[in-house]
This record gives structure tokens, sequence and C-alpha cells, in this order.
């Protein structure tokens, strides 16, 4: 068990409520968050900050998008994570990357070209999920799929069977905890129905179920066995004429499976929605396309759907045994050179026994995005509805009734048809996440910065001093004289409390007074309770060796200056927001720690990071000896992620 002494509480209980608001002020105050998240700023719509807007960080060696909000609710404020997988030509760091519901980062980690992030539960814990590989492959990709535990451990690593590799398209977890997704294999055939030569080259559209923890395959389907070549809508992808030239003729881009163990899939060159059947593979019915199945009841608005992607059952909406409910993001649009409509949500009801189908429901952003490719549409416990737009770097999330609560966008909305920067699906999930690092921590001379990438529990930051210099301890600053971390020890006991300051964003600052007479300090990270987290390594504290501020900047490397200088914190301001917070829960604090004080006498307060009922701050006898917790280490996280600057190569997805 993992305990900590917290001195700093003692002498609060003998303190007047007012005496503990102008205390807490002091320190409240001291934290300076993030960025502010931009509001219908035309400067960033225009690229005027960047193709990419970031901020950087002085703590940790990632950097975190910059949003421009077009609308902004309360209602979207759900304690939900987004999750996207930036990519693209101003992207020069692909990655899986959860953002908080305030769109401030939390934990990023760079792979190969990533795509389709999301979080399933998967015999009964949650996993981080997405592909990572080569997309560079004529619009589809070869990879591996992987599952992060909710330390961001790689728990599987998944792989296509009987010779062909996972496709970026499709990676789902279906809910009988089997692993689904797309396959392109380059396959000879007979084109010559579709005017091409009798020993033509496709690249035939597969998905595979497998079992996650032996990746044994449990069943295969292949679309040139079961749809003509004569159904395609699209144009030629490739001439079919030999194998370094494949036709893509079918693109299947989504799959689902329902309760009776039968397959929806997408296939965008068909405009075309199929339910197959799961043990044989056939085509039990198809939505759109050239031999939709269904009498439309909504004059053509539930069929008319093309180079759409992500379909999904929705049995929520399922009134009786005969009709069933799916989702799509349809497209309507695949670039300059085509039809170039308004991408929607939709959701329609299909009626298996009368075989009709109708809309049920239609989502569109209130400024009109049409994305060329890419793209998805998530339905929220709440109802609420989540549209990913793919190409256009934006999501917007929608009421059950269609009003546009939240737009946000993470890209310059005039530059959306380039694809500088694009994320191929946008999620909202659960995510609790539990970091084997520990929290990162940068000193100039007057603060302190701290962050811990991946940890979802953070509430509070405690800095601790200590009169004990660091034993051991080489040099390890930046270029810009920084203190990072360094390698030193020095005994818990030896700390005492300095300040407290709630955590706000993804980076906090800590101001440090001026007058402490400690030589060595440290942050400890505690959660809602006041349970123990981690904690930083103890670090020299050495102020007249070091700058004055440590720099928080946003967007691109030109924009640092003006950035900073525009989004700084006034003191005004700055006492106010700690005023109103103190005020807020300095009573409520304060008659909590005369309860538990006078109920027991003679003790102090130690703070536990507990897995039992009895998790929070517990009380102990005086003296009790502390666990060793210095096995905690900025170095244990391995490398160290590189800013994602604004370079790379343009990767042309659908």
């Amino acid at each position: 068990m993992l305990s900590i002494r917290i001195n700093f509480m003692t002498p609060l209980l003998t303190l007047s409520p007012t005496s503990v608001a102008l205390w807490l002020l002091l320190f409240l105050g001291n934290a300076i968050a993030d960025r502010v998240n931009d509001f219908r700023s035309e400067k960033y719509a225009h690229g005027f900050e960047g193709a990419f807007p970031l901020q950087h960080y002085s703590s940790a060696g990632v950097s975190g998008p910059i949003l421009n909000y077009w609308e902004k609710s309360v209602a979207c404020d759900d304690g939900l994570y987004t999750i996207i997988t930036p990519r693209g030509e101003a992207v020069r760091h692909s990655g899986p990357m959860i953002l908080d519901n305030q769109g401030h980062l939390v934990w990023f980690k760079e792979y190969e070209t990533t795509y389709n992030a999301n979080v399933y539960t998967y015999k009964g814990q949650r996993y981080l999920t997405f592909w990572a590989g080569d997309d560079q492959i004529r619009g589809h990709g070869e990879g591996i799929l992987y599952m992060l535990n909710s330390s961001y451990e790689e728990a599987y690593k998944l792989h296509g069977v009987n010779g062909v590799a996972a496709d970026l398209h499709e990676f789902h977890i279906t809910r009988d905890e089997t692993a689904v997704f797309t396959v392109y294999d380059i396959k000879s055939v007979d084109l010559t129905s579709s005017g091409g030569l009798e020993n033509g080259w496709i690249y035939d559209g597969i998905f595979q179920e497998i079992d996650i923890e032996t990746n044994e395959l449990l069943f295969q389907w292949r679309a040139s066995e079961h749809f003509s070549f004569s159904e395609v809508e699209r144009g030629s992808e490739g001439t079919g004429e030999s194998a370094e030239d494949p036709w893509d003729w079918f693109h299947i881009n989504s799959i689902d499976k329902d309760e009776k163990g039968n397959f929806l899939i997408s296939s965008r060159y068909l405009n075309c929605i199929a339910y197959i059947d799961g043990v044989t593979g056939d085509v039990i019915w198809k939505l759109g396309g050239k031999e939709s199945s269904f009498t439309d009841l909504s004059a053509g608005a539930a069929t008319n759907i093309s180079w759409q992607h992500h379909a999904r059952f929705q049995p929520q909406y399922d009134t009786t045994k005969t009709t069933k409910a799916i989702s799509i993001f349809d497209n309507s649009s695949r670039g300059k050179g085509a039809p170039e409509n308004t991408s929607r949500g939709l959701i329609v009801d299909i009626n298996e026994t009368n075989m009709t189908v109708a809309v049920r429901a239609q989502y569109w952003n209130q400024v009109p995005i049409s994305s060329q490719s890419q793209g998805s549409m998530q339905v929220l416990e709440n109802g609420h509805v989540l549209l990913g737009y793919g190409y256009s770097a934006a999501w917007t999330e929608f009421g059950a009734d269609g009003e546009v609560l939240c737009e946000v966008n993470f890209g310059p909305r005039e530059l959306f048809e380039r694809g500088d920067i694009i994320s191929y699906r946008t999620f909202k999930q659960k995510w609790v996440g539990i970091p084997l690092t520990a929290p990162d921590v940068a000193l100039s001379g007057t603060a302190a910065a701290v962050s811990w990438i991946g940890a979802t529990e953070v509430a509070t930051w405690v800095l601790q001093g200590s009169y004990v210099n660091v034993t051991d301890s080489p040099e390890s600053k930046d270029q810009d004289g920084i203190h990072r971390y360094s390698s030193g020890h020095v005994a818990d006991d030896d700390f005492q409390f300095i300040s407290a300051v709630p955590k706000t964003g993804f980076e906090t600052k800590i101001l440090i007074p001026a007058d402490i007479p400690y030589r060595t300090l440290r942050v400890m990270a505690l959660d809602g309770t006041g349970g123990f987290l981690g904690k930083t390594r103890a670090m020299e504290w050495a102020p007249e060796e070091m700058n004055e501020e440590i720099g928080v900047f946003a967007g691109d490397e030109e924009l640092k200056e003006s950035n900073s200088k525009e989004h700084r914190i006034s003191p005004l301001i700055m006492f106010g927001m700690g005023f109103m917070s103190a005020a807020a829960i300095v009573l409520c604090a304060w008659l909590i720690c005369k309860y538990v004080y006078f109920r027991s006498p003679g003790q102090t307060f130690i703070g536990r990071r507990n897995h039992g009922k009895d998790e929070g701050w517990q009380p102990v006898q005086t003296g009790e000896e502390l666990d060793d917790l210095d096995d905690f280490s900025d170095l244990e996280s391995g490398e160290r992620h590189e800013d994602h600057l604004l370079d790379g190569n343009r990767n042309r997805v659908e």
C-alpha cells in the first residue's frame, strides 16, 4: 500500500474559515492552465495560425492541438474523452491522441501512420485500439492492430491471417468479443463483363473475423464471390491490367456484427451497405447502390447514400423484431471533379418483412462540410450524435433532435479540402489512464511546470521542498536552461509542503515563492479524494542559475511570441479565479478537516492510493513508517517524443 504524509493539513485545522480562504487563494491562484482554445477565430479559420496549430509544453516533449470552436455548449461536457488520429501533410508524427472534454491533450504516442483509434471493453477491461502501418498503398494499407491497456502497454498485437495484412479501414471488436477488420487482396479475375481483360487483376474486398487471444481465423468473406462488377458506381481506380495496377472496385470500409451473428458492411465504390449471412456469406439485402433491396419511404433520402463510411447497427432504436436501425456517415462527396454535396449523419429504419426503409434522423452541420473521404458517426449513450468529418479537420456533436451543440475544428476551415490535417474517425469514450511513468516537471527561476502524459485521475498537484541537497545529481539541462529532471534521491520524510494547486489542462504551472529556503523540490500528484498517485523526481533548486520564466507557447514556431503575449492571464483575472475557487470549497474543506481532526486526536493524515472500498484520506498513528515511494521515475517512460512540427507527406485514403 502506497502512502505519503500530507504535512500541510494540520495547520489548516487551527485557522478560521476566512483565514483558510485567504491561504487557499494564494495557492489556487498559482495554477496557469494551457492556452485557452479559440472560439470562432477567423485568424485560425484562414490558416494564419498554421495548418495544424499546436501548443508546446515545458515539462514534456509533446505538443497538443489548439482547437477552434464554432459552437460550444455545456451539454457536450459529459466527462468523456475525444479520440483522434491526426495525420496529413501538416503532421510530422502520427499516432493515437486523447483529448479531455475541454480539448486539452491527455495522451499521445508516436506510431506509424495511425487510423481508427477507439476504446472497447474486452473481458471486462477497457482497451485503446487502433491500426498503425503503411498507408501508402493506393487508398488502403498494411499494418498491425493494437490494443493498449489502461497503462498504455501493448496488451495485444493482431495480424491478418492466411498471408494477408490487416487494412486500415476497419478494426472493430464485436459483441462476441472477436475482432473484425478489412483486408485488400490482389486477385486475378475475369474482367470481360466490365470491359476489362480476361486475365485481369483486382483489389478484392475482404473481411476477417479472428479470436483475439489466439489470432485464429474464425470467418472470412470475399466481395468478388457475392457481388457483380457491374454494380460499381465509381470509375476505374487502377487499370486492372496487372498485379502492379489492380482495379479497386469494391473498397470495403466498415464492418459490424449483430446478435444473430450476421455482418453489416459498407462498400464505398458501390454506394452500398450490405447485410451478410454470418455462416454462408450470402448477401441477405443491400441498401443503396444499383441493386437496393428496399422501397424508400423517404422519397429517396434513405437510399441515396454515396461514398459513405462507418455503417453501424443501432439496436436501441429497434422497435420490433422485424425492424433494424442502422447509422451511416454519408459523405455524399468524393472530391473535386465529382459531386461535392454536404456530408451528413444518417439513421434509417429497415423493415425486413415489408422490405421498406425510412429515414429516422439526419444530422447536418450548420456550416456545410463536404468531406470527400473518411468519416464516422457515433451515437452516444445520452442520445447525442458525434460526427467526425474525416478528410475535413472537424467534429460536431448534435443533440438527439439534430441541434448542433458543439462544432470543433482542429485545422483551418479554409483548408479542409487540402487534407493538411486529417483524422480517419473521431470518437468520444470513457477512459481511465494510469501510466507506468512518473510525472514530468520543468523548473525555472520562478515556477514549476508539471504534467503527466496519459494520467486521467490527477486532481491536485502538491509542490514540496527539502533542505537536503540532491545526491548523485548530474546536470540535466536543455539548451534553454530549463531543468527537466535529475536522478537524485531524497527521503520522503525530508520533504515539506510548499503549495497545492488544482490540475489545469495538460500542463499546470506552479509559482514558486521567492523566499523559500529549500534546495530540493518535487511535485506530487493526488486524485480527487486526496489519494497519492505519483511524484516527480527530486530536483535541485538553484533559481540563480535558471531562467526567470517558463514559456508555454501556442501555434507554429513563428507565432510563439505573439501568442504567449495574447493569451497571458492578467493578475486581476487570476485573483478573481482563485478567490471564486477558494470560496466555493473552503467551507466544506474546513468543516471536514475539523470533523476528522476532532474525531482522531493525536493523529495525522495519510493520503493513500487504495484499490478497495476505503480509498481516500486515512488517519494513522503519528510516526507510522511510510512505504518507499522512490521506485517512480521519469526515465521509466523510455523514449521521449519530439514536438510535432508542421512537416511530412500527404496521405490520401478513402
